[in-house]
């Protein structure tokens, strides 16, 4: 795994497993000097040496909080994570790479925004969180075939065919939400399926794909074959939704 996909895996893994109401600063001072291509070694001193200290197991916890007590011990990890994440960011990668993570993590973040400063949101998250335990592994599901066949269609891609894969890559987000959605109606109360509909279209979107909506309604919503087929950058964001119930079978998927 070369150095930037290992970098958004972490980015992943801290949005997914970390939100809460309020946010703990730490110094900036107490972040570890990163060796460059070493991020594992770096997430792992920060947590080592952090303030107050932050369970390490924590880290690799795939369970989804269920109290605003886990809530809260997780947005710790979220912000130390995050803290330690840009400092390798700003000193190990190029100002064009670090803008191509950040578009890519763009919707996650916005979420996770929500979750950590939101309280209505937050609660509302915390409502619903039976219906993410019951449909997990079907979400689970949606992600592995969707990135399976996002992978077969990489080498598809070209810059001369760039709109169309705009288009493709709405088709695909459409898609994805609609699985998910569909395995929690079946599960769950209509607004918790609607909510989890909403946090799937949420940690789906990329800075770029801003105007996929209008696209969807006219297009992929019609049944058309595009929604068959996927982008490149397609591949990182459906794999979040994976992250958020299986963070380490999706390393071994980016690999």
């Amino acid at each position: 795994m070369n150095a930037l996909p290992l970098i958004k895996l972490w980015i992943y893994i801290l949005l997914l497993t970390a939100v809460s109401s309020e946010t703990v600063p730490t110094s900036a001072s107490t972040l570890p000097d990163p060796v460059c291509g070493q991020m594992s070694q770096m997430l792992d001193n920060c947590f080592r040496n952090s303030t107050p200290s932050i369970a390490v197991e924590l880290l690799h916890s795939v369970k989804i909080p269920d109290s605003a007590e886990e809530i809260s011990n997780r947005c710790l990890l979220f912000n130390r994570g995050m803290e330690c994440v840009q400092h390798y960011l700003n000193i190990c990668v190029e100002k064009q790479e670090r803008t191509i993570i950040e578009n890519e993590v763009y919707g996650a973040k916005q979420l996770y925004e929500f979750l950590c400063r939101d309280r209505s949101f937050q609660k509302e998250f915390l409502q619903h969180k039976a219906c993410f335990q019951l449909v997990h592994n079907d979400w689970d599901a949606c992600s592995g075939k969707f990135v399976s066949i996002l992978k077969e269609e990489i080498s598809k891609t070209t810059a001369e065919s760039r709109n169309v894969h705009y288009m493709h890559f709405c088709c695909a987000r459409y898609a994805y939400e609609n699985c998910v959605f569909n395995s929690a109606r079946y599960k769950c109360k209509h607004d918790s399926a609607v909510f989890l509909r909403t946090v799937a279209k949420l940690l789906s979107t990329d800075r770029h794909f801003l105007n996929c909506d209008k696209i969807e309604q006219l297009v992929c919503s019609s049944g058309t074959s595009t929604v068959r087929h996927w982008t490149t950058r397609s591949v990182e964001l459906v794999t979040v939704i994976g992250l958020f119930f299986a963070m380490l079978r999706l390393s071994l998927t980016l690999r």
